[in-house]
């Protein structure tokens, strides 16, 4: 199966609070080289497939209308770019891989084709691009671009993937770089050419500012949940991230995706679906239990209630608990309406439901439906039955607490699915990264 470590540059990625962990390095770490030099070589030497790294534009302002609580408990504020880490990462590993988002809402086709260009060729083939449409409205407030709905953002993510794509693929033969010192030509004008696109959202000449590089298209994932969302991943990603409630269910979700991508004239076997997981591990189950009061006593109840409704973009505290979430109109992030609706679609959500579910920690319990927790034995068994019953093809790892809980998946989970032969137990060598999923 495929395995990627989930992570941002901030003080508590993904799980709000945990920044008070103590002895874990990432609440101070995460504008540190040394502490992501750190990490990136303890999850090449287990193996990983790569290091993938969140990131927004903009501060979560939406509950109760300011961005202070988002402030105080440090959620996903302050943070870093990742771009520059992972051109740093890149001088002290080898083999891991590193995916990192990128917004198509608020940075220009031709600068993002650039990028992901310069940074395949530092990392040697070995960039994966994590590509969202960006919604919160401070970004738009601090000048980054636009505020788009729902919908709209991904009309205009769809051009954007056809810009960059024939950037990175039509603009450059392969020949075109001759380096002929003698005739005086770099490069051959002939075998250079432009784009030329106009359309609705670019107008985009080209050529291309890149030679063409070891991948010349960056592995492509994406994580949209809404039927949107699936329409956009169908057409172009090659990995998607997925949040499933339980394997049975999950088994439908997977078939439909890979039903989406063969009606938009793909072959289903170039998607690999990776289910998103909590993990949480310990070498018994006593200190997997400690880990998880410790976990459940840091948790911040305002910093998740202000980051999901800034994913929302919904203020939940303007609402009063019995309204029907149906009746909550949101331009935001889709997916966690399609979660709950997913664990029990008959329900009818109420706002007080959503505020009760999502400022409270998930429960570490060892068949959780989306939190892999217990011994390395316990979570290989769960890992397996994903696998079996949902069809998905491994797991992009959100480790819990966030550095303590990457050396328990290199040094417990990691050994025991390589005893399962579950996993791979040394690189290909000079792999890329989309080698490393497609074997081509």
């Amino acid at each position: 199966m495929h395995l990627n470590v989930f992570t941002e540059c901030s003080p508590s990625p993904q799980f709000v609070g945990m920044w008070r962990m103590p002895g874990d390095t990432t609440g101070t770490g995460y504008r540190s080289l040394e502490h992501w030099a750190a990490v990136a070589r303890k999850l090449e030497d287990a193996c990983i497939d790569a290091l993938f790294f969140a990131d927004i534009h903009g501060t979560y302002d939406v509950y109760r209308g300011s961005w202070e609580t988002a402030v105080r408990q440090g959620v996903q504020i302050p943070s870093i770019d990742p771009m520059p880490v992972v051109a740093a990462l890149a001088m002290v590993t080898r083999n891991l891989g590193f995916a990192v988002t990128y917004s198509t809402t608020y940075h220009q086709p031709y600068e993002c084709a650039r990028l992901f260009s310069s940074l395949d060729h530092l990392t040697r083939g070995r960039i994966g691009w994590n590509i969202v449409t960006s919604y919160l409205r401070s970004a738009s407030d601090n000048g980054l671009g636009e505020y788009l709905d729902h919908d709209l953002r991904y009309d205009r993510a769809d051009e954007y993937l056809t810009v960059v794509r024939r950037l990175w693929e039509e603009s450059w033969d392969d020949d075109a770089v001759r380096r002929d010192a003698a005739a005086d030509v770099f490069a051959d004008p002939s075998a250079v050419r432009q784009i030329d696109h106009a359309g609705t959202w670019f107008t985009v000449r080209g050529p291309h500012q890149c030679e063409p590089s070891p991948q010349r298209t960056p592995v492509l994932y994406q994580a949209g949940a809404s039927g949107r969302g699936l329409a956009f991943a169908a057409r172009h990603a090659e990995v998607v991230f997925l949040t499933l409630a339980d394997p049975e269910s999950g088994a439908g979700a997977v078939r439909k995706l890979r039903d989406q991508v063969a009606a938009a004239g793909r072959d289903p076997a170039g998607v690999k679906a990776l289910q998103g997981s909590m993990v949480l591990i310990g070498r018994d189950r006593a200190e997997a239990k400690a880990k998880a009061d410790l976990y459940h006593r840091l948790w911040s109840t305002e910093g998740q209630l202000a980051k999901w409704c800034g994913w929302m973009d919904v203020d939940l505290a303007a609402f009063p608990d019995e309204t029907p979430v149906d009746e909550v109109k949101n331009q935001g992030s889709q997916s966690f309406l399609g979660f709950l609706r997913g664990l029990t679609p008959d329900r009818e959500w109420t706002v007080g439901d959503v505020k009760y579910l999502i400022s409270r920690p998930r429960r570490a319990r060892r068949n959780a439906p989306v939190t892999l927790f217990g011994t390395a034995e316990e979570v290989a068994d769960r890992m397996e039955q994903w696998r079996d019953v949902a069809g998905v093809d491994g797991f992009n790892l959100i480790p819990c607490p966030p550095t303590g809980g990457v050396d328990d998946i290199c040094d417990l989970l990691v050994p025991e699915l390589q005893r399962r032969g579950m996993f791979r137990t040394a690189y290909r060598p000079g792999e890329t990264l989309r080698e490393r999923y497609f074997a081509a």
